[in-house]
């Protein structure tokens, strides 16, 4: 989406800074923590162990939306940036009670999100987002109810996505 909507130089700035500050950090953090045995899987499946996920991804993007509001890049890139993590604040917060599914709120997210670059991509990535749930369903990793939250968090935010300029 950034080299659909940036020029290339502030694109590669956009995409290298969320592949450094989110993408990277949370692969070695869940690494570690599996190494450890405080996790018993790499997409932290169980509930609890959850509750230390949240916080280290929202504080990665909180960092990576200030970064984004001090840049030379477009406002849209901060808001959009803004908009997820909000919906990463609502699923910590529903994890309380519920282990919403994060694999099924992103997915559909990005489904809907990429609509604004080509429809038919949008799509197909939203029947993508649904064999991602059923992958969740079938593994055991999630409840129909869970899938159901997580899905639902992620078409709201990602409908979000669509009305930032």
């Amino acid at each position: 989406m950034s080299f659909h909507k940036m020029e290339t130089t502030p694109a590669i700035w956009v995409s290298g800074l969320t592949l450094i500050l989110v993408t990277v950090p949370i692969i070695w953090h869940n690494l570690r923590k599996m190494k450890n045995g405080k996790y018993s899987n790499f997409d932290v499946s169980d509930h609890d162990q959850r509750k230390s996920f949240y916080p280290f991804a929202i504080a990665l993007f909180v960092l990576l939306s200030v970064l984004f509001y001090f840049l030379p890049i477009p406002e849209s890139v901060t808001y959009q940036t803004l908009n997820f993590l909000l919906m990463l604040v609502l699923m910590a917060g529903i994890n309380i009670s519920l282990k919403a599914s994060l694999h099924a709120g992103i997915a559909f997210y990005i489904a809907l999100s990429l609509t604004q670059i080509h429809v038919i991509l949008g799509l197909i990535l939203f029947l993508l987002a649904i064999a991602i749930s059923w992958s969740r369903k079938v593994s055991g990793r999630h409840s129909m109810a869970e899938l159901i939250v997580g899905g639902s968090v992620g078409v709201i935010f990602g409908t979000i996505s669509l009305f930032i300029l």
